[in-house]
């Protein structure tokens, strides 16, 4: 999973499944919304298409990155349903 910052200002999570100099093709896109006070909501990325995988196109992206391990865990439970567990080590 990638955090893709677009040019209009959308901040949206997603597995990247290909990349040329033209254009990207993500699935499982969660698109991150401010939810007041220092607060993330989650909503899906394209909610109202008729599927996936989405293409986005090269200059429509500002930047990728990794998203911090917490936030895509979260992302992850969100799109297959699964909990993921924590990091912590048991002994």
């Amino acid at each position: 999973m990638k955090l893709i910052r677009l040019s209009t200002g959308e901040e949206v999570i997603a597995k990247i499944l290909e990349e040329d100099e033209c254009t990207m093709t993500i699935e499982d896109g969660v698109m991150l919304m401010p939810a007041g006070e220092g607060k993330i909501g989650f909503v899906p990325f394209m909610p109202y298409s008729t599927g996936e995988p989405v293409v986005l196109r090269q200059n429509h992206i500002m930047f990728i990155t990794e998203p911090n391990a917490d936030l895509a865990n979260q992302v992850r439970q969100m799109v297959s349903g699964i909990e993921v567990p924590s990091q912590s080590i048991i002994t």
